[in-house]
């Protein structure tokens, strides 16, 4: 950490303690000594959005909504991939009236029949995007373009949405309230019909009054 932040190892040091004290990381036990990682407090001050509290109607609209891009995202077997499971952790499951960021972990499945030529699957999609006029800082960035995709089309621009990896969640998770809103098969994802389309972001206004109000209508499987 002194390297990285270019400070002393004394201030490094109490650096971490700090961190330690306030619960944001933790000793990694059965690694090599110094070894630290994030606790959920520490992931979810990390992903934390500049977002105003919410109300709690505008939450659960939020939150309505969501749930409608990962059902219409999952029916649409052109897409890369599929939300495996969504679990809600954080303010939101508390008793007060106005909460911050709503906390959802989220699994993403690699869709079986793109699983052969995956490489290739991720950077046609990338070349579909850079022709939109998107760019790109290096390779990587392309490969994980689908991913990003994904995941801004659930935001679907809600700034309160804060979209964590379950994967990286699940063993804080164990230790802390939550709840499983969706969970599904890979494999049990219906067919999308030739006329349907996919649902439309749920769209902030700037004082925060989301009931309602919808993107304009934008070209197929772009997510914003």
């Amino acid at each position: 950490m002194a390297q990285v932040l270019k400070v002393e190892v004394e201030q490094a040091r109490r650096l971490v303690y700090s961190l330690r004290k306030l619960g944001y990381v933790e000793v990694v036990s059965q690694q090599l000594p110094g070894t630290w990682r994030n606790t959920m407090a520490g992931n979810a001050l990390a992903n934390a959005t500049a977002a105003a509290p919410i109300s709690r109607v505008q939450a659960e609209l939020l939150l309505k909504s969501f749930l409608v891009r990962v059902r219409s995202l999952n029916s649409d077997k052109s897409e890369l991939y599929r939300v495996g499971k969504v679990v809600i952790f954080g303010s939101y499951l508390t008793n007060a009236e106005r909460v911050g960021d709503i906390d959802l972990a989220i699994r993403l499945d690699r869709r079986p029949e793109f699983a052969e030529g995956w490489p290739e699957a991720l950077l046609t999609r990338a070349d579909a995007a850079a022709n939109r006029g998107r760019r790109f800082r290096g390779f990587l960035e392309r490969l994980a373009w689908p991913e990003t995709e994904v995941k801004r089309y659930l935001r679907g621009g809600a700034r309160a949405l804060s979209l964590h990896n379950w994967t990286k969640e699940e063993p804080s998770l164990q230790h802390a309230a939550h709840k499983v809103l969706f969970e599904g098969d890979p494999s049990a994802a219906p067919a999308k019909s030739a006329d349907q389309k996919r649902a439309e972001p749920f769209i902030e206004s700037q004082d925060g009054d989301s009931a309602g109000r919808r993107s304009p209508k934008r070209p197929r499987r772009c997510p914003f």
